[in-house]
């Protein structure tokens, strides 16, 4: 791929692939370094796209593509055990209970309803990036909002 076009790609969806990466990496750096990489492929990649959603698309695939076998990592596996409670020690409050509480849903919730509700997918596009059907699409979105749901409702005091 042309370095400026993958220039042009990066500007644009740069904010959405790192909040794919955020949402399975759960830190920062891991989640610059998960960009990184579906940005390299990217350029590495041979890639003409004429449509700007087909484009968005992949890069988004491809992020959680790069998370899922990062996480999959055996190494990775100890080091999350680790940071997970440094990140407890010394935690501040998030200003965003949703996103927060987004995070926390399982990883077959987490991407429909990032996708859904902060990009503005439709579930037949969702369920053509994530390979699945768009019922399941459907069916994983009811269930997300039910555990947020509930969890809003534990949240009140």
């Amino acid at each position: 791929m042309q370095i400026e076009r993958a220039e042009e790609l990066y500007h644009k969806y740069f904010a959405a692939v790192y909040s794919v990466c955020f949402l399975y990496m759960k830190n920062e750096a891991d989640a610059c370094d998960m960009v990184q990489e579906t940005f390299l492929r990217l350029i590495q990649g041979d890639f003409s796209w004429r449509d700007e959603e087909k484009a968005k698309a992949w890069l988004i695939v491809s992020a959680s593509n790069c998370c899922k076998s990062q996480l999959r990592r055996s190494w990775r596996k100890r080091q999350v055990a680790y940071d997970a409670a440094l990140h407890d020690k010394g935690k501040e409050e998030s200003d965003n209970l949703l996103l927060r509480m987004i995070e926390e849903l399982e990883e077959k919730y987490r991407l429909p309803v990032y996708l859904y509700y902060f990009e503005g997918y439709k579930s037949a596009e969702i369920a053509k990036m994530l390979h699945i059907s768009a019922s399941a699409v459907r069916s994983r979105l009811a269930k997300a909002r039910k555990q947020l749901r509930m969890e809003l409702e534990d949240e009140r005091p």
